[in-house]
C-alpha cells in the first residue's frame, strides 16, 4: 500500500485556492477542520474514506497523494518573489504549488531525458568576483558572446545555458516573476503571463540576475542588484550612452523597438547613466502620464516563447507527440485537464513545432 504524503495535500489545496475551512465545508464536515490540520502536519493518518473524499473533492489522482520520491517539496525561497504589497498569503501559496509542481516534474523527467547546455551559467558574488551587478552582466554578456548590441531572442539564450522557462499564471497584477535553483532541480525561471512582453523580458533579465548572482549569498539589495543587472545586460551603457540625452518621448520609443525594453526602463537608464538630469526625468514621467503610457505603452513587442521544457517532453516521448497528452498526465499524477492548463504554453510551442516540421 502506497504512503500518504501530507506534503501533497497542502499543495493540492494550495493550488485549488482553497483554506482548510472551505476543505473541510466541501468534504461535507466528514472532518473536522482540526483533524485536517494534523494530517497535513504529518500527525494523523487519514483512513482509506478520507484519502478518496481528498482526492475527490481537491480532483486530483489518489497516486498524487503518495508521490514521495521524486517529489522534493521544499518552501521555494520568497527572495525572488516580484510582488505587490496587496498579494495575499492564499495567492502566494496558489502560485507556490503552481511552482513547486513544475519544478518537480521537471526533477522527474530529468531523471529519464536531458538536454545539453551549450552556455555555461556562472555565478558572480558582488565585492568577491564582481564589484557590482553591473559588471557581473557585462561579464556575463562577453562570455556568452553577445557584444554590444541588442539582444533578439532573451529567452533562446537563457535557456541555452540550461534554465527552463516557464509562463504561470499569476493573476493580473500580484507577482513579475521567480527563480528557482535547487539541488535536486535544474535552474528554473517562472514569469507571469499575463504582463506585457516588455515588461517579461525585463523580468526575465532581473531572474537571471538573481540566477547568476544570489545562488550562493542573498543580500538584503538582492532586488536592487537584480534590477541594475537587468538594465545592463538588456542595455549596455557602452551601447546607449549619449543616445538618450531628450525629452522627446519618440527617442525612447524608437530605442524601445531596437532594444526590446520598455519606454520606462529606458527613461529610468538614461537618468541612472546621466544622459538626463532629475528634472529632464520628471518631465518625461509627465509625459508618460499624460499620455497613459505608464499603464499600456504603445508599440507592444513580440512574445518570446521557452521551448526546453517542450523539447524535454518529446524527448521523454521519443518524439511521438500523441504519447505527450496520453502518458504525460499520468506520469504526473495529474489529470490531463490540469496537466493541459498547467502547461498550455509548453503545448502550444509543440503545436507550432509540429506545423512547421
Amino acid at each position: 500500500m502506497s504512503t500518504f504524503n501530507p506534503d501533497m495535500l497542502k499543495i493540492a489545496r494550495d493550488l485549488r485556492g482553497m483554506s482548510q475551512t472551505e476543505l473541510v465545508q466541501n468534504l461535507e464536515n466528514s472532518i473536522t477542520q482540526a483533524a485536517l490540520s494534523k494530517i497535513e502536519a504529518g500527525d494523523l493518518k487519514p483512513s482509506e474514506e478520507t484519502k478518496q473524499q481528498l482526492a475527490k473533492v481537491l480532483n486530483f489522482p489518489e497516486n498524487f497523494f503518495t508521490q514521495l520520491d521524486h517529489f522534493k517539496v521544499s518552501p521555494i525561497s520568497l527572495h525572488a518573489y516580484r510582488k505587490k504589497a496587496t498579494t495575499t498569503a492564499k495567492i502566494l501559496s496558489q502560485i507556490n504549488a503552481e511552482m513547486t509542481i513544475k519544478s518537480s516534474n521537471l526533477s522527474a523527467l530529468n531523471l529519464f531525458s536531458h538536454l545539453e547546455e551549450t552556455l555555461e551559467l556562472p555565478h558572480y558574488q558582488i565585492h568577491i568576483n564582481v564589484s557590482t551587478a553591473s559588471e557581473a552582466a557585462r561579464k556575463l554578456r562577453k562570455a556568452w558572446g553577445l557584444g554590444l548590441d541588442p539582444i533578439e531572442n532573451l529567452t533562446k539564450i537563457i535557456e541555452k545555458s540550461g534554465v527552463y522557462i516557464f509562463y504561470c499564471d499569476f493573476g493580473e497584477d500580484h507577482i513579475d516573476g521567480v527563480s528557482l535553483q535547487t539541488q535536486d532541480s535544474p535552474p528554473c525561471i517562472f514569469l507571469n503571463r499575463n504582463q506585457p512582453n516588455d515588461r517579461i523580458r525585463f523580468t526575465l533579465a532581473h531572474e537571471l540576475g538573481h540566477l547568476v548572482l544570489h545562488k550562493f549569498a542573498p543580500s538584503i539589495d538582492m532586488e536592487e542588484e537584480a534590477n541594475e543587472f537587468a538594465a545592463e545586460f538588456l542595455v549596455p551603457t557602452e551601447s546607449i550612452k549619449g543616445q538618450l540625452q531628450t525629452t522627446n518621448l519618440k527617442t525612447y520609443a524608437a530605442n524601445k523597438l531596437a532594444w526590446k525594453v520598455s519606454m520606462a526602463a529606458l527613461i529610468v537608464k538614461a537618468k541612472n547613466i546621466g544622459d538626463i538630469s532629475e528634472r529632464q526625468s520628471a518631465t518625461l514621467w509627465r509625459q508618460m502620464s499624460m499620455y497613459g503610457y505608464r499603464k499600456v505603452e504603445p508599440y507592444p513587442l513580440e512574445r518570446e516563447y521557452p521551448e526546453r521544457f517542450a523539447k524535454l517532453m518529446l524527448e521523454f516521448c521519443q518524439k511521438d507527440k500523441t504519447k505527450i497528452i496520453n502518458d504525460l498526465p499520468s506520469f504526473f499524477n495529474l489529470y490531463p485537464e490540469d496537466f493541459c492548463l498547467l502547461y498550455q504554453a509548453d503545448l502550444e510551442v509543440l503545436e507550432k513545432r509540429m506545423m512547421v516540421s
